[in-house]
């Protein structure tokens, strides 16, 4: 029995997680956070070198509810939904046509619907032209489970079975859609179908080497944490075993909250490494992932190391690229991989931040090539307006067109899709120096500004259009074909963007944060003529936390 209760009760940590549980039995509970947040968003242009996308401006909002049902200390069931996410403000769309509005006459509005905006085909225009993609209205879903799983606290760890968070915190390969952003705001949870076990390595091997006299430190806040984890990513069809795709992984995390090594004092120093392998028979997937952190504080010294490798082959991406190149599918390897470095030092109420941001591109798409680029997971915002919106919607403007042109072909996948970078940071080099001052901090209210310049070149040759330069490809060289999602040049700089907030938290449970960019692009966003101007964005951004 001592045994028993001394060994692990918690934590399994795969990108940050950390979850305790008290060794007292206790009656069932329901444990209930919840997040309000509406945003008004202004921003022109959105098509830098265009007329059909000018000014943008529309308001969302998104309710976020995490509930924690607990029969007892031991076992529980968590669940995160979303309620409006992303729903516009307004009763919106075409009578009669989807998505519909509640009435037919504007005036006679009496309440909202659910209605969202996605890039679409502009009536009459030609599907096979990038600029013939505009913002239209789209349905929306009311309600979305994003985390439904149970846990239980085992004699000798914590196990956790169902659609849970792939991992936890802020990083680059995953990023849990939490409030953990310095700009901008998270929109999306990474999840897995998956079975988790983890352990406290270090206590459980004090215990088995000490004996039952040995009273364990069942803290989550120190110690060493593994874990593995094996996943469903797709089941396919029931009847075939070959379509499936499955990850398996493993995952050690060194806390220490505070130590004095050789002669310093350090501070929430935390060390993370791990492994995953992805895999399939249809496609031939085989890929392995090295995502990995350091954090730690020295004085008035805040570092955050982050870097992540993928290497590994699989003929998926090739079977839907090669449908529009009218090549064959083949085996490619993929080398691909990202890092970031944030660098904190506070003087007094003045924080100097340096980040440096890494993701490899590719600047030769075709199917018979490497794979070489890196995406950070989608809520890592780098800056708020060149990233998470310029990009983001040239690429789905291209994406459209390659979807189109698949439609008509019986292609195996439509890797295509992920040419759409939906605010991703990839192919790209950026240095992003800041400045926030804290004006006032006091137990009620707490106001900030922050400022910040990003800097963006690509990584690889240019920032390539991997549809169009596919579809326009004419020979064995494809520099000459190369164009960026503009049709121009893929260019050497991306551009420069200033960018800046201010905020006030009013007794740590409402925000008000107003942000604001400009964009001055480079050669990179110009189209064949060489022309692009300048962007800008606003944003009035409302959040209430219960």
């Amino acid at each position: 029995m001592n045994v028993a209760r001394l060994t692990i009760l918690f934590v399994l940590i795969l990108g940050g997680m950390t979850s305790a549980w008290s060794e007292e039995e206790t009656g069932s509970t329901i444990d209930l956070k919840a997040e309000y947040r509406l945003r008004g968003i202004y921003a022109e242009p959105y098509d830098l070198s265009g007329t059909d996308v000018r000014d943008m401006r529309w308001g969302e909002q998104r309710l976020r509810m995490d509930l924690n049902f607990k029969a007892s200390s031991k076992v529980g069931i968590v669940m995160q939904l979303d309620v409006l996410d992303g729903v516009l403000a307004g009763d919106n769309g075409v009578y009669g046509q989807v998505p519909s509005p509640n009435f037919g006459v504007s005036l006679a509005n009496k309440w909202p619907n659910l209605s969202s905006w996605e890039v679409g085909l502009a009536p009459g225009r030609d599907p096979v032209n990038p600029d013939s993609y505009v913002p239209v209205l789209a349905p929306r879903e009311p309600i979305d489970v994003n985390l439904v799983y149970g846990e239980v606290v085992l004699p000798v760890g914590l196990l956790r079975v169902g659609r849970q968070p792939t991992g936890y915190g802020s990083g680059i390969a995953i990023h849990d859609g939490g409030r953990s952003n310095r700009w901008g705001v998270s929109k999306y949870t990474n999840a897995s179908d998956r079975i988790i076990f983890g352990t406290k390595l270090d206590e459980a091997i004090k215990v088995a080497t000490q004996g039952p006299g040995y009273k364990a430190d069942l803290s989550i806040e120190r110690g060493v944490f593994l874990a593995f984890a094996f996943d469903w990513m797709v089941q396919g069809q029931p009847q075939t075993f070959g379509d499936d795709l499955m990850r398996g992984a493993v995952a050690l995390q060194w806390k220490v909250p505070s130590a004095n090594w050789g002669g310093l004092r350090w501070k929430n120093f935390f060390a993370q490494v791990v492994a995953t392998n992805l895999f399939n028979r249809n496609f031939h997937s085989d890929i392995w992932s090295f995502p990995a952190k350091l954090e730690f504080g020295l004085n008035d010294l805040r570092v955050s190391l982050q870097y992540a490798l993928n290497i590994g082959s699989t003929m998926e991406v090739s079977e839907g690229f090669a449908e529009l190149s009218n090549r064959s599918p083949s085996l490619q390897d993929l080398k691909a991989m990202g890092a970031r470095a944030l660098i904190d030092y506070k003087i007094g109420p003045v924080t100097l931040t340096l980040e440096g941001d890494y993701a490899t591109g590719d600047a030769d798409p075709r199917s018979d090539t490497s794979i070489d680029s890196y995406s950070f997971a989608r809520d890592v915002n780098v800056g708020l307006l060149l990233f998470e919106h310029i990009l983001a919607f040239e690429s789905a403007r291209s994406v459209s067109v390659g979807v189109e042109n698949l439609s008509s072909l019986d292609a195996a996948s439509f890797p295509i899709s992920e040419a759409s970078t939906e605010g991703r940071f990839t192919n790209a080099i950026a240095l992003f120096p800041q400045v926030k001052v804290d004006w006032v901090n006091s137990r009620r209210h707490k106001v900030h500004t922050r400022f910040g310049v990003l800097f963006a070149w690509p990584e690889a040759n240019g920032v390539v259009d991997p549809i169009m330069t596919i579809l326009s490809a004419d020979g064995n060289e494809i520099s000459d074909d190369a164009v960026n999602f503009h049709g121009g040049d893929p260019g050497d700089y991306y551009g420069t963007e200033y960018d800046l907030q201010i905020g006030w938290v009013y007794e740590d449970r409402f925000h008000w944060v107003l942000e604001g960019a400009v964009l001055m692009p480079g050669n990179s966003l110009q189209d064949e003529h060489g022309d692009a101007v300048p962007s800008f964005l606003f944003e009035n951004r409302f959040l209430f936390l219960f």
